[in-house]
């Protein structure tokens, strides 16, 4: 049986959530799979052996050896407050233990920080709340911010709810896909979110329309897309001239107010085409296209293919997901488990042993 070590670093102020989902995500791998099991351990930097998350979780850990001799074959650093007080320290041992070939995953805070020390580097992301609200500079409203990005063996993620579809991506699935995609159905996750995933975000998230002051609009915009708006409401809405918050979009945003505002009503009827059953029809009215002709010709315009096309692929698929025979094992799970394998459940308690307990309040 091959074993993969998986060492997380918990700092004080970690993100239980993130914490939970890689623990999980592993423990019921080693649940499901056969050939391969996964051996985590949960350390820290800091001299306690109890360290407290967000929320008053506590959880038992290890101390971090800063000079190990068999470096485990991922480590995964959780975001949360405590990181950014400790990554000066560990900024060293990162890079360390990256020489030595070990595949690192930092989440949500963590990520931020290893942007913040390389400054110059192209594929970083973290969790775009954090990027706002530490951002000293206007940012780009329409930049691509994907669920995580990979640089040699190093992974910068978003954290958070994506920490399942990290851990499935890039430890468990490298092992089995089949695996990984069987611990995503005991999840209920409707997919593994790859790298090109991009973080799901309010088109009123950025510093942009706070120096601009189109929150309100943006905001308004996003409240009314089945019977949008005017623009002179909208410019109404921010105390400006319709001239003034034309040219405020241009600069700040790109485009038109109109423009921007049919691309937000466009996508809203791209996610309702992918994920509810509505004729398309029903969907160009729900999202303010009154004339289903024009609702098309502007759908292909915006994603090059059309909404009738798109529904049908995405019908397809799932048809296809339904009529896939499988095997004996986990319900809607396609790994199969040991004849001897009892059915255990998915809350069960860790593999692992790792004490997480709730601190007393």
């Amino acid at each position: 049986m091959a074993r993969v070590s998986v060492t997380i670093l918990a700092e004080p102020g970690f993100v239980p959530t993130e914490l939970a989902l890689v623990q999980d995500a592993l423990r019921i791998a080693n649940r499901l799979g056969q050939d391969v099991q996964f051996d985590v351990r949960i350390c820290t930097t800091t001299k306690s052996d109890l360290v407290e998350g967000i929320g008053g979780m506590l959880v038992r850990t290890t101390p971090l050896p800063l000079n190990e001799a068999a470096l485990s074959d991922h480590l995964i650093v959780l975001g949360g407050k405590g990181i950014g007080a400790r990554f000066d320290v560990l900024r060293t041992r990162l890079r360390w233990s990256e020489r030595m070939g070990q595949n690192i995953i930092l989440m949500s805070d963590a990520a931020f920080e290893w942007q913040r020390l390389n400054p110059d580097a192209e594929q970083i992301t973290t969790h775009w709340e954090d990027q706002q609200a530490r951002a000293t500079s206007i940012c780009e409203p329409h930049n691509k911010l994907p669920l995580f990005a990979r640089t040699g063996r190093v992974t910068t993620a978003a954290g958070m709810m994506s920490a399942a579809d990290v851990t499935l991506s890039l430890i468990v699935a490298p092992c089995s896909a089949l695996l990984a995609q069987s611990v995503g159905n005991i999840l209920l996750m409707d997919r593994i979110r790859d790298a090109a995933a991009e973080q799901p975000r309010s088109e009123n998230d950025v510093n942009a329309l706070r120096v601009a002051k189109l929150e309100k609009a943006i905001a308004a915009m996003e409240a009314h897309l089945e019977e949008p708006l005017s623009i002179t409401e909208l410019a109404a809405l921010v105390g400006v001239s319709v001239r003034q918050f034309e040219r405020r979009f241009k600069v700040y945003l790109g485009q038109s107010p109109a423009a921007f505002y049919r691309s937000l009503r466009l996508r809203r009827a791209r996610l309702l085409i992918e994920q509810t059953a509505m004729p398309v029809v029903e969907i160009g009215l729900a999202c303010g296209f009154g004339c289903s002709s024009n609702f098309a010709k502007l759908f292909s315009r915006e994603f090059g293919i059309s909404p009738i096309r798109h529904q049908t692929r995405f019908l397809t698929m799932a048809h296809d997901a339904k009529s896939d025979p499988k095997p004996q094992g986990y319900p809607d799970a396609h790994f199969p488990l040991s004849p001897c394998s009892p059915r255990p459940s998915a809350h069960a308690a860790g593999a692992d042993g790792a004490l997480v307990q709730r601190a007393g309040r």
